[in-house]
């Protein structure tokens, strides 16, 4: 099969094979365009903006309330980002990436939600939420926030819970709610979604306690980094768990949230992906441990939690110097799984892998740390790789 270049040799799947075989067909892959706060607020609305000129189907924002890295850009909140994008385009829809169940309280997330959406007129891909990272809400000292993994999860299900209530509730019949974390008493909202019954829920789900989760409750499935023999057994997972629950599986739509650099200069592009790939890997252990790196996974595992945030001691400088040590050592093959870096014939390859382990929305993070790569993986994108999945879709 030709590719958008000409040169694409390899063979696709047909479509028809891929359902039998449980994964998404090619006509409802979705590509959106990831907004991440370090690129700066005037750049994000412009990118925001011109997504939809590239081709690009959602806009997604990422959140964070307190930021740590030294030197970076002032962050932004991504529902005011979201909604000035949406207002200024025509189209394309807009999705958080992630925001967290602490911060806000889900009454006042829905009643936004359900606002944006009779706004946009339906052009709300989903809600995207994570259980949270404590960095982002720890200054929150008046704060009720969990800060163990089995609280946040408790946290985030009645986060869902709520705001599914308010949104399917009415003056005549209110919703209560009585859980470890939110409480609410005969409370409705009078501004209903405009899409029905609401803007689909995704779940950032990492871990097997959070993929199950998504399986029971979720709309959608969106992790950040992947390696495509793992995803479609996080898949197989999520599904088991809708099928547990008495769900549709197929009712889920599965997405991924992945880095991209795709150049002419192949090996360039090849070793952006690898120093991303490496801190990527590095935060995430457990995939690190699935793809074979069992010994390294669980180095990396030990040495994340001393390096946590907080006053330098010299044994907190130690260990940054061994976690720093730890994170080179991931092997470049291992790091070239969990990105889409290559020329545009080998993307399209890389997205193709992904498609057939069952991912049906990419939404994907380009390299801002390089103008000149951003502006061509950008032209890439455009001109060659959604053109190529747009002819699949027709």
């Amino acid at each position: 099969m030709e590719s958008c270049s000409g040169k694409h040799i390899y063979t696709v799947i047909p479509s028809l094979l891929l359902q039998l075989w449980g994964v998404v067909s090619i006509s409802k892959v979705k590509f959106g365009f990831y907004l991440v706060e370090p690129v700066g607020l005037e750049d994000a609305l412009r990118y925001g903006v011109e997504a939809e000129k590239w081709g690009f189907d959602v806009v997604a924002a990422c959140e964070n309330l307190f930021w740590w890295t030294p030197g970076q850009s002032s962050v932004w909140d991504n529902f005011t980002v979201l909604n000035a994008v949406m207002n200024r385009t025509r189209k394309i829809k807009i999705m958080t990436d992630v925001i967290d169940p602490v911060k806000r309280h889900p009454a006042v997330v829905a009643h936004m939600l359900a606002t944006m959406d009779n706004i946009g007129k339906g052009r709300i891909q989903g809600v995207g939420i994570g259980a949270g990272e404590i960095a982002n809400f720890g200054p929150l000292l008046d704060l009720n926030g969990p800060r163990k993994p089995a609280e946040m999860i408790i946290r985030l299900r009645e986060f869902v819970t709520v705001m599914r209530g308010v949104w399917n509730s009415t003056q005549m019949n209110p919703f209560s709610f009585d859980g470890n974390y939110f409480k609410v008493k005969d409370a409705f909202l009078s501004l209903k979604p405009f899409t029905k019954p609401h803007p689909p829920i995704y779940l950032a789900a990492l871990g097997p306690k959070m993929r199950k989760l998504a399986g029971e409750i979720a709309n959608g499935w969106i992790p950040l980094t992947h390696a495509a023999e793992v995803y479609k057994k996080d898949v197989e997972e999520i599904a088991n768990s809708a099928k547990s629950a008495g769900r549709d599986p197929n009712a889920i739509d599965t997405g991924l949230t992945i880095y991209t650099s795709v150049l002419k200069d192949s090996d360039r592009a090849k070793k952006m992906g690898v120093v991303r790939g490496r801190l990527d890997l590095a935060a995430r252990p457990a995939l690190l441990k699935d793809l074979g790196y069992e010994s390294l996974a669980e180095e990396l595992k030990i040495l994340n939690w001393a390096t946590r945030d907080g006053p330098v001691t010299e044994n907190v400088s130690r260990a940054k110097d061994s976690h720093d040590r730890a994170i080179n050592e991931i092997p470049e093959e291992a790091t070239r799984k969990v990105n889409i870096c290559g020329n545009p014939d080998e993307a399209i390859e890389k997205i193709e892998g992904f498609m057939e382990a069952g991912a049906r929305l990419f939404i994907l993070w380009p390299p801002y740390e390089e103008k000149d790569a951003l502006q061509e993986t950008i032209r890439n994108y455009r001109n060659k790789i959604l053109p190529y999945f747009g002819k699949k879709r027709k």
